[in-house]
């Protein structure tokens, strides 16, 4: 049996296609990556008309999200079919329990069933701080003007029930300096 011999240019040529391969799959991992915070939630002018959004939970308790007016909060958006969601959900309930009892973070979940099979679905996965809020999708999405949400979707909104900024991916709630990146971004609407 004959063997080929390889020169060094092939064999140059082949090492840096493979080079070029893996940073092409590298940056598109990075685009797959959950945002962190900051820069995502940086607050940015106010948009659109305060947000009105009836909440449901078990047992029939009802809350409008006006609510928690006269503070700054992130809405978090989910639903129980969405496989990032599912991923980024026990991140998110660590995040919360970092943040105490006062957390300014308000997860729904939206296009998802009722308010007990939410309820269901985060004591299965041991989820404790979050609470099984749910609303109307539809209401939300012609409230943000967009025929179709992302799931998973995270919003500050400012003191006034507005819109400020908007991450609708996952978000990295689990960095080494999400609590810090949040508190700067809270402060920053409290100003």
């Amino acid at each position: 049996m004959k063997q080929k011999q390889i020169d060094r240019r092939t064999l140059l040529s082949g090492g840096l296609s493979l080079a070029a391969a893996a940073s092409l799959c590298n940056s598109a991992h990075a685009e797959d990556r959950p945002k962190p915070i900051v820069p995502g939630l940086e607050p940015g002018p106010a948009r659109l008309t305060p947000l009105e959004l009836r909440l449901e939970r078990p047992e029939g308790g009802v809350r409008s999200l006006s609510a928690w007016r006269g503070a700054p909060f992130i809405l978090h958006v989910w639903a129980t079919w969405c496989g990032p969601c599912k991923i980024e959900l026990p991140q998110l309930d660590a995040f919360m329990k970092k943040l105490g009892d006062d957390s300014p973070i308000v997860p729904v979940a939206m296009s998802s069933h009722g308010p007990d099979e939410v309820a269901a679905f985060l004591k299965n996965l041991n989820l404790t701080h979050i609470d099984p809020w749910t609303a109307d999708w539809h209401e939300f999405r012609t409230w943000l003007g967009v025929s179709e949400l992302s799931f998973p979707g995270s919003y500050l909104i400012d003191p006034e029930g507005r819109l400020r900024a908007a991450i609708e991916d996952e978000t990295d709630w689990g960095a080494p300096d999400a609590v810090a990146q949040f508190r700067k971004v809270i402060a920053a609407l409290k100003e």
